[in-house]
């Protein structure tokens, strides 16, 4: 009731977040920084009386002290699930080493969470214990209560420094990934590679041909702009036609041309991140529909011929027309 529930992961934080600059040097802020840090303090307190307290209660039963306790909670069938029955009747001495952690963490709770090197450990250990519970008695409700009350121990500060270790380890993660798929592309995709012929005077195809470099995961596309390049001829392709319509070429053997919504199709099939888009792209292209909305949104861009501008220069709408 006391705390600053919304601070941070929710719609409050969302919405506040542009005022929250200004309100740090008001006394109401102050207050309510007090009061907030109290009332955490007093919680850490009292969940550290209850762990200490049910370690010594558990202690003190003949049933934990034997290692038969889980024994006889899975017995009980109102709160035992299959898998406990299951670990207990399989791994007698698993069952026995839990039963006297369960004691031993929570007794050593309220001493481990003042050593900073110690609490991680104690913290996950907790978390662990009552995932357990959870999924071996089915007390979904009481664990994840728990679990939420024990990610109080951390503070901000704390909280910062795991976000950026685990930022750095999945990027890590995430380069050793990129690193070896894309080695496996280059060599078992090569023959996909295609040519894209842009309108380098477009700045509309310039920022999208600057998109699908980030996005070309493969680099399964060499993109050309048709203004400035020989490869125009080489492919003998038709000046006027690229003017009208993107045009993709095949570096294979083949040099198979593509136009307009089918060149588009042939690159969503070659990025990652547009391969969702691709079945409808395909299915406006079967319809009949996808050329002509291509052909319409390619007439309405605007062209800037590089080097022919002064400080007048006018936009020209492309020779789609």
């Amino acid at each position: 009731m006391f705390t600053n529930n919304t601070a941070y992961f929710s719609f409050d934080s969302m919405l506040k977040s542009s005022d929250r600059e200004e309100s740090k040097e008001s006394l109401h802020y102050k207050l309510s920084v007090i009061i907030h840090n109290f009332a955490v303090l007093i919680c850490v307190i009292q969940l550290c009386v209850v762990y200490f307290f049910s370690g010594i209660y558990q202690l003190m039963g003949e049933m934990w002290q034997n290692g038969t306790a889980l024994y006889y909670i899975s017995q009980v069938r109102e709160f035992s699930r299959p898998v406990l029955g299951y670990i207990v009747n399989h791994f007698i001495g698993l069952t026995i080493l839990i039963t006297y952690l369960s004691i031993l963490i929570k007794i050593a709770f309220p001493f481990a969470v003042i050593n900073k090197r110690l609490k991680p450990f104690i913290i996950m250990a907790m978390i662990l214990f009552h995932a357990g519970i959870g999924i071996g008695m089915g007390l979904l409700t009481f664990s994840l209560i728990m679990i939420v009350m024990e990610l109080l121990m951390f503070t901000d500060r704390e909280y910062k420094k795991i976000y950026a270790i685990m930022k750095k380890r999945l990027r890590t993660l995430s380069m050793t990934i990129r690193r070896k798929t894309r080695k496996w592309g280059y060599a078992n995709l090569h023959n996909m590679k295609i040519i894209i012929f842009y309108d380098g005077w477009c700045p509309v195809c310039t920022s999208i041909k600057d998109k699908l470099h980030k996005m070309d995961y493969f680099r399964m596309l060499c993109l050309v702009s048709f203004r400035d390049s020989s490869l125009v001829q080489a492919y003998r392709l038709d000046y006027s036609e690229l003017e009208r319509r993107m045009h993709s070429v095949s570096i294979n053997e083949s040099h198979k041309v593509q136009r307009g919504i089918d060149a588009v199709l042939q690159i969503s099939t070659r990025i990652p991140q547009l391969w969702l888009i691709a079945p409808f792209i395909f299915l406006f292209r079967f319809i009949g529909i996808g050329g002509y909305m291509y052909d319409f949104l390619a007439s309405k861009r605007m062209v800037i011929p590089v080097g022919n501008c002064d400080d007048l220069c006018e936009l020209h709408p492309s020779r789609a027309d």
